[in-house]
């Protein structure tokens, strides 16, 4: 299951199309609700406060590229702007929580993985309670501390390598990254997308091939972004990618291509809220809104991402879909499964990586 470049070029380029059908054409005039396939994205008193308000702040620890095309499809049907700000998850909970203690955080919402890190932010205080509109049909497992933040879509993490360094077949499996060198991994400890491919590489493939993964020739990053940005640049020939990460970078103009490997892979979930100390807090409300909408999660699957509902569709990547979220080949883990393994798969990944 291969996702060539070319494809994810074509992808990316009819983001704007796609991600507008069926609902945009409603975009609300003054007075109006904004209404889009039959649910309320914000009322006509939420939505002029929204755009009095203009612009809000967006930390985030997904691909800066994906979220900007979000951000622009929210910016053309509200005229309301994001500035994104894109750190890895251990970074931005570090900023995050000091910047809230000091009761100066500049983040209106924020978007990040890994559940050790959403409950320091969570039992710190820095995410406000949320209530969807009425009419969202929203699935009662996505909707966390009574709406303190959801969980806004489910990121896979597949196998991506450079074109054009890479002789032969395309890979197939996670053993091919054993046999692709120089190759990448990303160090656990920088966020939760990472802690749940160690611990699909340990329940999966087994602790014997992460051992001879850190014997061949491979580069640690502190995140897929770099890892896909030296990808790129061809100092390494493959390593696991992000689908989002990944297809950003194929619509830049990088020689990457993506494999959903034959063992399977794992997909992650990534939760956004509001904040507490939100200035703009409308604009936010608004965006977190149509993020969690029909239309927003459509746009999710357009990125390569899964959506929250089923019925939204499946990822689309190129000319390949990939498998349903109940696939065998999809491997997800539960949130006190990953804080039970968390410190173990930590200490474990480090000793061998050194």
């Amino acid at each position: 299951m291969k996702i060539r470049s070319q494809a994810a070029l074509l992808t990316l380029g009819a983001l704007t199309l796609s991600a507008c059908g069926g609902g945009t054409e409603g975009t609300a005039e003054e007075g109006e609700d904004l209404v889009i396939d039959g649910q309320t994205i914000a009322t006509a008193e939420l939505l002029e406060e929204a755009r009095e308000e203009g612009t809000f702040t967006f930390y985030t620890a997904s691909g800066e590229a994906g979220e900007q095309f979000l951000l622009d499809e929210f910016e053309e049907l509200t005229g309301i702007t994001g500035e994104v700000i894109r750190i890895v998850p251990s970074r931005l909970n570090e900023r995050a929580l000091s910047e809230h203690g000091s009761g100066q955080l500049a983040a209106d919402v924020i978007r990040t993985s890994g559940w050790d890190m959403i409950d320091e932010l969570s039992e710190a205080g820095v995410f406000e309670q949320l209530n969807l509109p009425e009419d969202f049909d929203f699935p009662e497992e996505a909707v966390h501390e009574e709406g303190l933040y959801y969980t806004s879509y489910n990121r896979p993490y597949l196998i991506g390598y450079n074109e054009m360094e890479h002789e032969g077949e395309p890979p197939t499996s996670w053993d091919d990254l054993l046999t692709l060198e120089p190759s990448g991994a990303v160090e656990i400890t920088a966020s939760g997308t990472s802690q749940e491919l160690v611990r699909f590489q340990r329940e999966v493939m087994g602790d014997d091939w992460l051992t001879e993964q850190a014997d061949t020739d491979v580069r640690v990053f502190d995140s897929a972004s770099p890892l896909t940005d030296a990808m790129a640049r061809g100092e390494i020939v493959s390593g696991p990618v992000p689908s989002t990460v990944g297809l950003s970078a194929a619509e830049e103009g990088a020689p990457i291509a993506m494999v959903a490997p034959d063992e399977g892979f794992p997909v992650n979930q990534v939760v956004i809220g509001l904040t507490e100390q939100a200035e703009n807090s409308a604009a936010a409300e608004v965006f977190i809104n149509w993020t969690l909408s029909t239309e927003g999660q459509s746009f999710a699957t357009e990125v390569g991402d899964y959506p929250v509902n089923s019925e939204v569709g499946l990822p689309g990547l190129g000319d390949t879909e990939l498998p349903p979220l109940d696939d065998e080949r999809v491997w997800t883990i539960s949130k006190d499964d990953y804080l039970e393994h968390y410190q173990d798969d930590a200490d474990f990944w480090h000793g061998l990586f050194n």
